[in-house]
This record gives structure tokens, sequence and C-alpha cells, in this order.
């Protein structure tokens, strides 16, 4: 019987301690899950600042609420960019923002990023989205440096690029190509 209280009494604080270590684990990760009722998101977009910080466009990825933008060049896009990622970079918003519109304006929050702090494409690209008449445009401010950084999901390639943009028979049926 004493054997039996023993054994118990270990495997309850071998859980007890995993449950801890569990909930320290969660409570420092950007994407943490919520413990409690969650809300559709911690998130508070209501202040005047169009940039947002890493942990929450961590959260909003996590929730599938935003649609990210790459201001980057096409190559430095396929080299890598946040996973679903769209490739928009300022310099052909006129050409390719109509082929994107109906996606961009079904997103809850855009969030554009370049890469560096002094980068400026993703301001412009946001300016130019608001322009547009589009809403909640947040900048992250170094966006592929500190979402590599925190290790977020990236992906490879022009797969986004390419699904997202129609063949260029389908902009043009009479020019033959």
């Amino acid at each position: 019987m004493k054997l039996l209280r023993r054994i118990l009494f270990q495997s309850m604080s071998i859980v007890l301690l995993s449950a801890i270590l569990a909930l320290a684990a969660n409570a420092v990760r950007p994407d943490a899950i919520p413990l409690i009722h969650a809300e559709s998101s911690a998130v508070d977009l209501a202040g005047g600042s169009d940039t947002i910080e890493i942990k929450d466009a961590a959260m909003l990825f996590a929730s599938g609420r935003a649609l990210f933008l790459d201001a980057r060049t096409r190559l430095e896009y396929n080299y890598g960019h946040i996973r679903g990622a769209l490739s928009l970079p300022p310099d052909e918003f006129g050409e390719l923002y109509p082929l994107l519109a109906a996606k961009i304006r079904q997103a809850e929050i855009l969030i554009t990023y370049c890469d560096g702090e002094r980068c400026p494409l993703s301001h412009e690209l946001a300016e130019k989205l608001t322009a547009a008449g589009l809403v909640n445009v947040r900048v992250l401010v170094n966006g592929w440096t500190v979402w590599t950084r925190e290790q977020l999901p990236t992906e490879t390639g022009g797969a986004s690029l390419h699904s997202a943009y129609p063949p260029p028979s389908a902009l043009c049926p009479d020019c033959g190509q």
C-alpha cells in the first residue's frame, strides 16, 4: 500500500510539474494559446498608429485575420516571405493592385512589410493602399528580419505569387498570348 501511494505521489508530481512548464512556455510565446475565454483577437487596432508590433502581427497571422503584403522586389519575395503573403512592390502597385484587389479587400487587416528598419517600401505600400480606400492597414517595421528572428512561418518561391495573378491571356484575350 505504501508503494502504491509513493507511485501515485510521484506520478501526480510529474503531471503537476509538466503542467507548470507548459503554462510557462505558453506565457512567453508571441502566439500563446489563450487559456480562458478567448476573444476574436487580443490585438487592439483602435490606436492611431500605422505600425504593428511583431507579437500582434504573429497573433493576427495565427488567427487568420490578416493578409500580409510583401513590399520588397519579386526576387526577394521568391527567396523567402511570410507564409501566405502576396508580393506587391509599391513601384508595381498600379499594375498589380487591380489583379489582387478582390483578395486584398476581403482581408480584415492588411500588414505590409519589407526589410530593414529604414526601409521605406512598406510605408509607401501602406500609403497607396490607404489612398485606394482601404482601412486597417498596418506596417510591420523591419518585418522580414523580425519575422524570421522569431522563427515564424515562412515559405520560398513564387507559388503564392503565381497563383495570385491570372495568366497574361486572361488579362488580354485578344493579344494572342
